[in-house]
């Protein structure tokens, strides 16, 4: 084969592998972003907990605070109740105070229920931390592992780039400079010839042209896209005489019984 043929073949094979590289290198700040966002729902699940813990014991206080001013009006209004003069306004003190003994009452029994509450929140809560923590484990080791394969592709990257950099100085400078320009048109700068065309472009080739590819002997550009054109002989297709004599051989063939 042709050196130079068979260096732009390598070529191109080490720019694919070099471009697939550099793009998972770049992507490890997407991948990382996208391993943290799994724990976002159980963050929202635990700040939920955590707040409806709070707002309970802020009702809680609240309940509390009123048990105590209505305790108050009641020695207020018993002590009231020693002075009065009639019995109008003794019943009106004495409406008054089970007017507050109710809503003690209630806010006891307000005070009861956001106690039960706050035992399944706080069981809630101490699930949720559970979880996260659990998580939060699982997506270091998955940080961790993303960040070693980025760690290894830095190193292929730098085997791949020194062997480019080998293969690009030992190529002829004009077939060189033509790769660099269809590699730059056309994202790959290297076509297989099969069949009688460019596999890249599908144009057909001329039959001498197709023959001078064949050999491997000459760098040969496509008349059409201007990819460097080589030929492998296992990829050709058999021909269709061939294919139908093998199939008919096949199905001759006796069966071992």
């Amino acid at each position: 084969m042709n050196p130079d043929l068979a260096r732009a073949i390598e070529l191109e094979r080490t720019d694919r592998e070099i471009a697939r590289l550099r793009q998972e290198v770049a992507a490890l700040p997407a991948r990382v972003a996208a391993i943290e966002q799994k724990l976002a729902a159980s963050k929202a699940h635990l700040e939920a907990a955590r707040a409806a813990i709070k707002n309970g014991e802020a009702q809680r206080r609240k309940h509390e605070a009123d048990i105590q001013g209505q305790q108050q009006k009641i020695s207020k209004y018993r002590d009231q109740s020693l002075e009065v003069k009639t019995n109008e306004q003794y019943r009106a003190l004495l409406h008054e105070i089970q007017f507050a003994e109710r809503a003690i009452r209630e806010a006891e029994d307000r005070i009861l229920e956001l106690m039960v509450g706050a035992e399944e929140q706080d069981k809630l809560a101490r699930a949720a931390e559970a979880e996260l923590k659990a998580e939060t484990a699982e997506i270091e080791k998955e940080k961790a592992a993303a960040r070693a394969i980025t760690a290894e592709d830095e190193k292929q990257l730098a085997v791949w780039n020194a062997k480019r950099d080998e293969l690009r100085k030992g190529m002829d400078p004009g077939v060189l400079a033509h790769y660099d320009r269809v590699l730059k048109l056309r994202g790959s700068a290297v076509a297989q010839a099969r069949d009688h065309k460019c596999m890249a472009c599908n144009v057909m080739l001329r039959p001498q042209t197709y023959n001078d590819v064949t050999s491997n002997e000459q760098v040969i550009m496509c008349d059409s896209c201007g990819r460097i054109l080589w030929y492998e002989a296992a990829a050709e297709p058999a021909p269709p005489e061939a294919a139908a004599s093998a199939s008919s051989s096949s199905a001759e063939a006796p069966v071992a019984s």
